[in-house]
């Protein structure tokens, strides 16, 4: 191992044993001089395959950018004379393929979730972010895959970002914001606000008033909630299609509605939780991309999957390499969401190969998908639906708390059919 030093930057290959195209291309950047002293050193027992550097500040990280690409890159939010933020929103111009990340000493992400696929809280343990990096490469590598596939559709525009939604993420990041300034931003959609009411009216949330008002909505359900369902209504308006053999809009959204409820009901209350909420809400709009795309591919496959009694997303690998899940995740990746959230909307299908499983919202993703097909009727003309991950099951040993899981998922569904 080498280490090389010059000026600010500093750098140290723990790759060279590999190719060069192997290795991930990390940049930290920090003022901190101490900071990647122990980097360096906590970092040398994670193996083969990585290349870091490290930048002593904002321009020293930009002039790094320059000369060689990163992977991806993470900065301190609490620098100076260039914040973290700051940082960001330049290479997120800059260097639109790499991945960013933002380590603060404050739990209130604010505008850090604009400009970063991932927000970390400091201190922040250097095994789980090498398991956090290793998860964004496997991620933007699978997003990547859907980019190639949807150049090969009829429709090969996909849907602006939701104007309303990246609205409410620039009120919602000053600190200061008031209940009133968020609902006047859904209000100036009339269909959406309309949406927004009757969602959270719905069983999800188990209010026991009616929401009358958006203001209201935003005051009872929060803020985190409100950006969901605005984020929801939004996607699902660009994309239903007015009509497909097959497919139907409102039983699609009805299953969305039922997986958000399971996904809270099974993991603990917190932002986590909020993030694999809207997760759920999204998770199939990677369908809608193919059912809306208007050429008989969605249909045929389809065809296929009933006829050979396979869930759909195996003859979607089968034919294209890649499935709507990740269809779904290329496309919220592009509308800047947080990687979290594109995680687990690509991976509701295989959790198990995602680098370092845990219970989170993956995970949670997944189990309540698969339960809420259980517990609702299935349609004979149908595809099967796809069974639980048993690889995930034994990893996480959850095997004990499925069937109170799928309990609850039944009379969630209950309380929707009432």
């Amino acid at each position: 191992m080498s280490v090389v030093s010059a000026g600010e930057e500093h750098a140290i290959d723990v790759g060279a044993a590999l190719p060069a195209p192997a290795a991930r291309r990390v940049l930290f950047v920090d003022r901190d001089p101490e900071t990647f002293e122990g980097l360096r050193e906590a970092m040398r027992p994670l193996g083969d395959g990585w290349q870091l550097r490290f930048a002593g500040g904002g321009e020293a990280a930009l002039a790094a950018l320059e000369q060689e690409p990163a992977d991806v890159l993470i900065a301190d939010e609490q620098m100076e004379p260039m914040d973290g933020v700051t940082l960001l929103t330049r290479v997120r111009e800059r260097h639109p393929t790499t991945i960013r990340m933002l380590l603060s000493a404050t739990a209130r992400p604010g505008i850090g979730t604009i400009v970063s696929h991932r927000f970390l809280t400091k201190p922040c343990n250097v095994a789980e972010l090498g398991t956090l990096i290793k998860r964004s490469c496997a991620l933007h590598e699978r997003t990547g895959a859907a980019e190639a596939l949807r150049r090969t559709m009829s429709t090969t525009a996909l849907p602006s970002r939701p104007g309303v939604y990246m609205e409410l993420n620039q009120v919602l990041a000053d600190p200061s914001w008031q209940p009133g300034q968020v609902a006047a931003v859904i209000e100036r959609d009339v269909a959406l606000s309309a949406r927004v009411l009757q969602l959270a009216n719905s069983a999800l949330f188990g209010l026991t008033s009616t929401v009358t008002t958006v203001r209201h909505a935003v005051v009872y359900l929060g803020a985190d909630t409100i950006r969901s369902l605005a984020l929801t209504a939004e996607a699902f308006g660009k994309l239903a299609p007015a009509s497909s053999e097959g497919f139907s809009i409102d039983s699609f959204q009805a299953h969305a509605m039922l997986v958000a409820k399971i996904t809270a009901a099974i993991l603990p209350a917190g932002r986590p939780a909020q993030e694999a909420v809207t997760a759920a809400l999204l998770h199939d709009i990677g369908r809608l991309v193919l059912v809306a795309d208007g050429s008989p591919r969605w249909s045929q496959l389809r065809e296929q999957a009933l006829a050979r009694q396979l869930p759909m997303h195996v003859v979607e690998q089968e034919a294209d390499g890649v499935t709507h899940a990740e269809i779904g995740a290329h496309l919220l990746s592009l509308w800047g969401l947080p990687d979290v959230i594109v995680e687990a909307v690509a991976s509701h299908h295989s959790p198990s190969s995602v680098p370092g499983p845990a219970f989170d919202g993956v995970a949670a993703v997944h189990i309540a998908n698969v339960l809420a097909n259980e517990v609702t009727p299935g349609d004979p003309a149908a595809p099967p639906p796809a069974p639980l991950d048993e690889r995930l099951l034994e990893q996480l040993r959850l095997h004990e708390r499925v069937e109170p899981w799928r309990q609850t998922a039944r009379r969630l569904a209950e309380s929707e059919d009432r």
